[in-house]
C-alpha cells in the first residue's frame, strides 16, 4: 500500500511539474541560406550526364538476365527524368542568363566520394569553352541495386476449358535502391563547387506459376522510378535556393496574471493580442516579469520578421535578468540576422531576368 502512495504521489508531482512549465513551444518558418552558393559570375549552366552504365557479361540464370535488362532500362529511364528535372528547376531560377542540356562523351564515373575528379579538369574547360557555359551541373552517378525474394502464393490461371482457376504459384517482390550523384564543376577556378548523392527506394510485385511469369507479371516500375528521379533532380536544383524550415522557439507563460492570459491567447492565434499584454509587462516593477515580457516581445517580434527588433527585446530580458534562456535566445537571434541578409542577396539574385536554350549538339 505504501509503494501504491508513493508511486501516485510520484506521478501527480510529475504531471504537475510538467503541466506547469514556464514556457511554451511555438513552431515558426524560417528561411535557411541555400545549401550550394555560386559566384555571381556564374550565369551561363551546362548540365551534363557523367554517368555511363555498363553492362554484365555473364548471368547465372535466366532470371538473371532479364533482372539485368530491366533494371538497365529503368536507369535509362531515370537518368533522363533526374536531368530534366534539374533543368526544370533551373529554369526557375532567373540569375541563369542560359542553361543548356549538353549531349557529350565523357569518362565513367565510377561513384562519388573516392575519385572527385573523375572528368578531367582540361575536358570540362573545353565543354564549357564550345558551348559557351560557365559551369557545369552533372548528374555524376546513377545506379540502382535490386534485392529478389520469393514467396509461394495461390496464383489464378486460365486452364484448358478457359476458366480461371487457382493454382499454386510465387510472388516476386523486388526492392530497388536508386542512387543518383551531383556535382558542380567549376572550370576556371578547378574546383567542385558541390556534390551529393540521393537515395531511394522502391517496393514492387508480381505474381505468377512460375518466377519468369511472376517477372513478368510484376507492376511496371518505371512511371515510379520517373517520378523520383525527377524529384531528386528538382531536389538538386533548389539547393541553390534558400529553403523553409520549421524552427521551435520558447516563450514565458507563467509568472503574472497577464502572462498566463497570453499564453491562451496565442494557443488561440491571437499573436497580436497576446503581444498588447506582454509589452504591458515589460513595465512591471518585478524584473523578472519584466525579463519574461521582454523576452515574449522579443519572440513575437521574431514571427513577425522583425529581426533587428527582436534582437533589441532580446537584449532588454538579458539586461533585466541575465539567464541562460536570454543569452541562448540573444545568439539566436544573431546568427538568424546574418542568415537573413545571405537569404535576402540570394533571393535578389535569383529573380534577375533570363533566357533559356537547349542545346543538343
Amino acid at each position: 500500500m505504501k509503494h501504491l502512495y508513493l508511486t501516485v504521489v510520484y506521478f501527480c508531482t510529475a504531471f504537475f511539474v510538467l503541466g506547469c512549465s514556464a514556457t511554451k513551444e511555438y513552431a515558426l518558418s524560417a528561411l535557411e541560406p541555400a545549401k550550394v552558393g555560386l559566384s555571381t559570375t556564374i550565369t551561363k549552366i551546362g548540365i551534363i550526364n557523367e554517368n555511363a552504365a555498363s553492362e554484365k557479361s555473364a548471368y547465372k540464370t535466366r532470371m538473371e538476365q532479364l533482372l539485368s535488362a530491366k533494371n538497365r532500362q529503368l536507369e535509362k529511364v531515370g537518368i533522363e527524368a533526374a536531368i530534366v528535372g534539374l533543368f526544370n528547376e533551373l529554369q526557375k531560377d532567373q540569375r541563369f542568363d542560359t542553361i543548356q542540356l549538353i549531349l557529350t562523351e565523357v569518362n565513367e564515373s565510377k561513384g562519388l566520394g573516392d575519385t572527385i575528379d573523375a572528368i578531367a579538369w582540361s575536358a570540362i574547360r573545353d565543354i564549357c569553352e564550345t558551348h559557351g557555359v560557365d559551369a557545369i551541373f552533372s548528374l555524376a552517378y546513377y545506379e540502382t541495386d535490386t534485392q529478389v525474394s520469393l514467396k509461394k502464393k495461390a496464383v489464378e490461371e486460365q486452364n484448358m476449358l478457359r476458366q480461371m482457376v487457382k493454382v499454386s504459384g510465387l510472388e516476386i517482390t523486388l526492392e530497388t535502391l536508386i542512387e543518383n550523384g551531383w556535382r558542380i564543376y567549376d572550370p576556371y577556378n578547378q574546383k567542385v563547387i558541390d556534390e551529393i548523392v540521393f537515395n531511394e527506394q522502391i517496393t514492387a510485385t508480381g505474381q505468377g506459376s512460375n518466377p519468369l511469369y511472376a517477372l513478368e507479371n510484376i507492376e511496371d516500375r518505371r512511371e515510379t522510378v520517373s517520378e523520383q528521379s525527377t524529384q531528386a533532380g528538382s531536389l538538386y536544383g533548389r539547393r541553390l535556393l534558400p529553403q523553409e524550415k520549421e524552427v521551435m522557439r520558447d516563450y514565458y507563460v507563467r509568472g503574472s496574471n497577464k502572462l498566463v492570459e497570453a499564453k491562451k491567447l496565442t494557443i488561440e492565434g491571437h499573436l497580436e493580442a497576446a503581444a498588447d499584454l506582454w509589452k504591458m509587462e515589460t513595465t512591471h516593477e518585478n524584473d523578472n516579469i519584466k525579463a519574461k515580457a521582454c523576452f515574449n516581445m522579443a519572440f513575437y517580434q521574431e514571427t513577425q520578421g522583425r529581426y533587428t527588433s527582436a534582437l533589441d527585446w532580446a537584449e532588454k530580458a538579458y539586461a533585466h535578468i541575465p539567464n541562460k534562456r536570454a543569452f541562448a535566445y540573444l545568439k539566436t537571434l544573431e546568427n538568424r540576422i546574418d542568415q537573413s541578409k545571405i537569404v535576402q542577396e540570394q533571393l535578389q539574385r535569383s529573380r534577375l531576368s533570363a533566357s533559356v536554350e537547349l542545346d543538343s549538339n
